[in-house]
Order: structure tokens, then C-alpha cells, then sequence
């Protein structure tokens, strides 16, 4: 599966309308198992993570020190944002710092380099989700060509 596939797979599977709690929670889904990817794509012998219960923190620790790519660290923090957002608004109704931190994973977005705009909190919080799905699917790639040439030689 190439970079333009994933990104159809995750915009079909990215809920319309304005449920924060449901965009948030399928994001997480999804960057879960492209972390899962990374990992596995690195991994020499597979079949010993295959019953092994990892958190999604650690995923993406893992993923960032598998791929050595720190120059896309603000991916990284996205994603960092992103696992604090969900657990914040899957582990409790009404998390008393869940829109602190949906405003901490915003305000990465904002403050992107790149072209940000304000639309609403939903529009905001999809398109901050695909600019953190940007940098894990840049890796992923990488990360899947290494493999694939490992295997190779």
C-alpha cells in the first residue's frame, strides 16, 4: 500500500460531521496501526510481538526510535498530543482537561509552518489529524522500503 492509498483508507474511515470525541478516537485507531506498521517493518522476528498488549505512548516511542527520524519530531509530538486528547475524552465523559488538551493538539497545528487556517473545532481538529498523518505515513514508507530491501539482500 503506498502513501496516496493510506491516505484514501484514512480519509474513508475519518468521521464527517462534529463529534470531536468520535474523530479523535478513530485518528487514534488509525495512527495505531500505522505505528503498528513501523514497528512490525523493523522488527526481525514478528511473530514475538504478535500477543504482546502495547500502549499507544510506547508505540510511538518505538516508532520514533525505530526509524531514527528525528528530524520530523513535530509528527512526533502530534501524536504525542493526540494519545493524551483520546485518553482524556475515552476514559471519562466529561475529562475536566479534555479541551485543554484538544487546544494543545490545535494549537500545533496553528502553529505549523505550513498553510493553517480556523475554520471550526472539527474542520480544525481533521486537518490537524492529517498533518500528523502526513509525518507517520512519510515514516511508514521509509520505514516499509528498509524492510522490504532487508529482505531483499
Amino acid at each position: 500500500m503506498n502513501e496516496h492509498d493510506d491516505m484514501r483508507r484514512i480519509h474513508q474511515h475519518m468521521p464527517a460531521g462534529q463529534d470531536l470525541t468520535l474523530i479523535t478516537l478513530k485518528a487514534h485507531l488509525l495512527a495505531e496501526e500505522l505505528l503498528d506498521d513501523i514497528i512490525e517493518a523493523h522488527c526481525k522476528s514478528k511473530s514475538v510481538l504478535e500477543d504482546v498488549q502495547i500502549s499507544f505512548s510506547i508505540k510511538l516511542k518505538l516508532a520514533a526510535a525505530l526509524s531514527g527520524r528525528d528530524d520530523l519530531s513535530y509528527g512526533w509530538t502530534m501524536g504525542e498530543k493526540l494519545n493524551s486528547l483520546r485518553n482524556s475524552l475515552a476514559h471519562r465523559l466529561e475529562h475536566p482537561t479534555a479541551q485543554q488538551r484538544l487546544n494543545s493538539f490545535l494549537a500545533l497545528y496553528y502553529d505549523h509552518p505550513g498553510k493553517t487556517s480556523r475554520v471550526n473545532k472539527a474542520e480544525d481538529l481533521r486537518s490537524a489529524i492529517y498533518l500528523m498523518f502526513t509525518y507517520i505515513l512519510g515514516v511508514r514508507s521509509s520505514s516499509l522500503q528498509s524492510d522490504e530491501g532487508s529482505q531483499i539482500a
